[in-house]
Parts: C-alpha cells; structure tokens; sequence
C-alpha cells in the first residue's frame, strides 16, 4: 500500500526501481548525498489558485494586521478537500465520531502483526483485481470501437492482399497467429466490401472459417454486391 502515496513516490524517485514522479509536476531541486533529503519544487501550480491564496483577502488572522496569518486553502482543492479525515488519536475514546472499526483494526494489528500483514496483502490483491477489470473493461470498449471502425472501412490495402494470400494458400497456423498478436485484422475489409470471411467460404476452407467464427467475424453481412459469404458456396460472385 505504501508504494502508492505521494509520499514514498518523492522519497525513492529514480533510486528504488520502477519508482518515478512525473516530472511535469514535481522537479528536484535539492538531493542530500545519500538522498536521505530531497527538495522538489512543484510545477504547473495554477496561477488562479496562486493570486487567490496571495490575496490578503483571502487571509485568516487571529485579530486585524497580526502577523500570524495561517490562510486557507484555495477553491480548486475544494473537492479534495470535502472527502478529507482529519487526523485524531486512536486512544482518545472520548471522540463523539471514534472509528470503532478502524480502532479495532489497530488494535489487532498491535496483538498479530502477522495477521495484520495478511490483511493488507488481500486488501491489496483485491484493489489491484478492482482495477485491472477496469482496465481491461475499457481495454475492451477500446477494442471493440477499433473494429467497429475497421469492419467499416473498405480499401485495398497490404493487410487485405496478405490475408488474401494466407486464406486462399491455406496457411492456417500463420494466420492464426497473426490474429492473436492482433485481433482486429479478422475485420479487414476490401474495397469490394469483402474480408476474410468471404474468401474463407469461397475456399470452403473448414478451419479458416471456425477460426474467423471464434474471433467474432460475422457470416451474414453483405459486401458492395449485396452478397454474403454464404452466398458464395452457391458460386455466386
């Protein structure tokens, strides 16, 4: 858990592995000499933001021209700021809003550290799980637009005179690991409206055409002419 804060990401930039800030946003300015300290200087900080918190309007002091001024935070932190937890001591009970389960938690963590490090590893597991389906749902979203936009775009090209030749050559095992490097070359169309699909009926090659079928490639769609590949064993061109 640790890996994702702020805080540990600044900390070991570039000196733990696979660990970087971005650097649009924060730019080191200051590095100890075993980078036990380390200065950033935050970048692309919003000029609005800035003049707000520089208007002495916008300043908190304990009475009219003191010096002590803590300020406020600025307007676009507004919705971080909304879903924030100040911080309390677990061991004050007398807190009207104590949080029974996370004190709990703490608790246990303190009798079973093994148990609480169990914890933390599945916690983990599932956010991971968590976000990647949601990468792969929009991995999925993309994909599908990907061929929606091939299958409807009909032209000669390289990719069509090469499935060309692999269909009417039977070369089944290369074809078929064209598609699992890449997918959406089961859509590509000609500029007669006709794809693999139509050539592998045309063949009536057995293997090609389940292949096609697996990878989602439709049967029943109609090329410029108005036939389907279908149509084709019928020996209509």
């Amino acid at each position: 858990m640790m890996e994702r804060s702020l805080l540990y990401q600044l900390h070991g930039n570039q000196i733990k592995p696979g660990v970087e800030v971005d650097e649009r946003l924060f730019h080191e300015v200051f590095r100890s000499k075993y980078g036990k300290v380390r200065v950033y200087k935050i970048s692309n900080v919003s000029q609005e933001s800035r003049a707000w918190v520089e208007d002495p309007a916008n300043r908190v002091c304990d009475v009219p021209g003191s010096w002590f001024c803590p300020g406020k935070y600025p307007p676009g932190l507004s919705d971080i700021l909304q879903r924030k937890k100040d911080f309390a001591q677990l061991e004050d009970f007398n807190r009207a809003d104590a949080d029974e389960e996370y004190q709990k938690q703490y608790f246990e963590a303190l009798n079973n550290p093994q148990k609480a490090a169990q914890r933390a590893r599945d916690l983990e597991r599932e956010t991971k799980r968590k976000e990647d389906d949601v990468n792969s749902a929009e991995s999925a979203a993309q994909q599908k637009k990907d061929v929606d936009t091939i299958y409807n775009t009909w032209e000669d090209t390289e990719y069509t005179t090469k499935m060309w030749q692999l269909i009417s050559s039977n070369q089944v095992e290369e074809l078929r690991l064209w598609l699992k490097d890449d997918p959406t070359v089961a859509f590509i169309r000609s500029q007669d409206g006709r794809g693999p699909m139509w050539w592998a009926f045309e063949q009536r090659n057995e293997d090609i055409t389940k292949l096609l079928m697996k990878s989602g490639v439709p049967h029943t769609d109609r090329d410029a002419k108005g036939l389907t590949p279908v149509d084709l064993l019928e020996g209509n061109k």
